[in-house]
């Protein structure tokens, strides 16, 4: 019993799973002012988050950039982030193909989902905070200075860059993280009382069944168009990043598995130098596993909520907004998800409560996320090594890390 209470309180999916459960099972019997009251607390926690989300945006990036140093650099790093973002992009269209195609089944689902009711659950308060900076100026000012202090380092940025990061981080993990149950606990009370929860969750399974089957086909073809589609090399190179899947899977977090990546890439590419370079810089903006669950979460919700899929040009605008919220994204649970809500809300319309249960599922499905994330890092450290050689053999220097 013990150890079951331990691994409930470690385990954020293993939280919000209950959370799930329970108030499928017994949110009704809870009074009406009980769940107006944890409804209320999750639009608050909400509106706190998207108050302090510049800061975390604007550290996040700086932070980013300086993982690179002087000017010989500075070319590599903006290929590196180019290949990144076009890699991002290509995986929220592989999304946006898979959601049309099962567009068919996922709207037949949708067609279970009941009415809302006349009498919604009503918060009790809410509290607006001010708006100080708009998220893109955040992310911009994060790119420019990032930048500048790339290519002219200096010791007081780099302690400024490390200490905001560090701030943020310490708040995000001590603070935000451990109430991530409560943010998610109103907004599904919300749903079960308006009769809407048990509807959604039907179509999770078919959507995690869609979700992993992409994540295969594609990581498996990454891998094989890295080898040439040499056979041999192909499952050397499944074999070295088993270890990289496993890690990924148990510690559900790029950046805790980012030594074992290392190693596969250092393998993979025997180029120890590259592999040191991209694992570290890239672990937090490269994020296939994100960039393929994310959109089919939403497809999955909107189409739930009666809506209908977003066309494509929307889709390619959304999109481009969610590859530049990679670089905001902190390295905590849910962090992957807690940066691009406000691009959903914007592009997408998502309300407070589908924010909130898109929150909840990324974290369910984060382990296979975590997963897809490591493994394209895996794959695309072996591209940048082979274009590396080709372009520049000799002489170009290879990049070092900022100390």
């Amino acid at each position: 019993m013990l150890t079951a209470l331990k691994l409930l309180k470690s385990n954020l999916s293993l939280q919000l799973l209950v959370i799930v459960v329970c108030s499928l099972l017994f949110g009704h019997l809870l009074p009406e002012s009980f769940q107006a009251t944890f409804y209320s607390i999750s639009l608050t926690l909400k509106e706190f988050l998207l108050f302090v989300l510049p800061a975390v945006i604007f550290s996040c990036t700086f932070a980013c950039l300086l993982t690179f140093r002087g000017k010989a650099a500075i070319g590599f790093m903006v290929g590196l982030l180019a290949l990144v973002c076009l890699s991002n992009f290509i995986s929220t269209l592989i999304a946006y193909g898979v959601g049309m195609l099962n567009i068919k089944h996922l709207h037949m689902l949708a067609t279970h989902v009941a009415p809302v009711p006349v009498d919604e659950l009503q918060a009790l308060w809410t509290i607006h905070f001010p708006k100080w900076i708009p998220n893109q100026i955040a992310l911009l000012l994060g790119f420019v200075v990032g930048a500048i202090f790339s290519v002219y380092p200096h010791p007081l940025a780099n302690k400024i860059s490390f200490q905001a990061k560090h701030i943020v981080t310490l708040f995000l993990e001590q603070v935000f993280v451990p109430v991530l149950p409560f943010f998610a606990l109103g907004f599904i009370l919300k749903m079960q009382h308006d009769g809407v929860l048990l509807s959604v969750l039907e179509s999770y399974f078919s959507l995690i069944i869609i979700m992993l089957c992409t994540y295969a086909v594609y990581l498996t073809f990454l891998f094989g168009l890295a080898a040439n589609f040499n056979l041999k090399k192909w499952a050397r190179y499944l074999k070295n990043v088993v270890p990289v899947a496993l890690t990924g899977f148990s510690t559900i977090s790029s950046l805790a598995t980012m030594p074992v990546t290392l190693s596969a890439a250092e393998k993979n590419t025997g180029n120890v130098d590259i592999a040191r370079v991209v694992i570290p810089a890239t672990v937090n903006v490269h994020m296939v596993g994100v960039t393929i669950a994310v959109p089919l979460m939403a497809f999955s919700l909107l189409l739930s909520a009666g809506h209908t899929m977003p066309n494509f040009t929307d889709y390619c605008l959304m999109a481009y907004n969610l590859i530049i919220a990679q670089f905001a994204v902190a390295g905590i649970p849910g962090g992957g998800i807690l940066v691009m809500l406000p691009t959903l809300e914007t592009h997408l319309g998502f309300t407070a409560e589908m924010s909130a249960l898109i929150t909840a599922l990324y974290i369910l499905f984060d382990p296979a996320i975590t997963i897809t994330n490591v493994l394209g890092n895996s794959a695309l450290v072996i591209f940048v090594s082979k274009l590396f050689k080709r372009l520049s053999p000799k002489t170009v220097p290879a990049p070092t890390l900022a100390g």
